[in-house]
């Protein structure tokens, strides 16, 4: 997979109409969610291990970074806050109801980099392998990421080569 990160993109917003197709050609197939699955987490496993995220950190500018209780309490730790202090300050909700940072891109990204790393969002920590966990129930939210990330990109694409 080529890591240059802007050529991967224009790629798949040249290829989204087409995309967008085959996602709503596979909610129409009786799909094995399991299969699927393992062929997409081998898919971004590859594509992970070709791309250097800190040379991109769209999902990190672009994507919903969802909060989970524990998360705001880790954040707020490290930040030396009360966890109300830090949900007034960087927790709200989107439009799908989810608790998550107000703004976008992160607050914590500086050059490409997590300044709370250790700390950072379960949501961060799993991404992008997580859109391979039930894909089956969860394609428009793939669909979502193939303009996002490269990794996922890449992976959608080996997927429309394979069924």
């Amino acid at each position: 997979m080529s890591t240059e990160i802007r050529k991967l993109m224009r790629m798949a917003a040249a290829n989204e109409e087409e995309v967008d197709a085959f996602i709503e050609w596979l909610k129409k197939r009786d799909l094995s969610s399991g299969r699927l699955d393992r062929k997409l987490k081998r898919s971004l496993n590859r594509a992970m291990s070709e791309l250097d995220c800190t040379r991109c950190a769209r999902c990190c500018k672009e994507a919903y970074v969802v909060l989970q209780d524990g998360d705001i309490g880790r954040l707020a730790d490290r930040l030396g806050m009360r966890r109300s202090d830090f949900r007034a300050r960087y927790v709200t909700r989107n439009e799908d109801g989810d608790t998550c940072l107000s703004v976008r891109p992160c607050p914590f990204l500086k050059k490409n980099l997590c300044t709370v790393y250790e700390d950072r969002p379960d949501c961060c920590r799993e991404y992008p392998q997580s859109l391979a966990s039930e894909a089956a129930d969860n394609l428009d939210n793939l669909g979502a990421n193939y303009l996002v990330c490269p990794a996922v990109y890449d992976a959608l694409e080996r997927l429309r080569d394979f069924i």
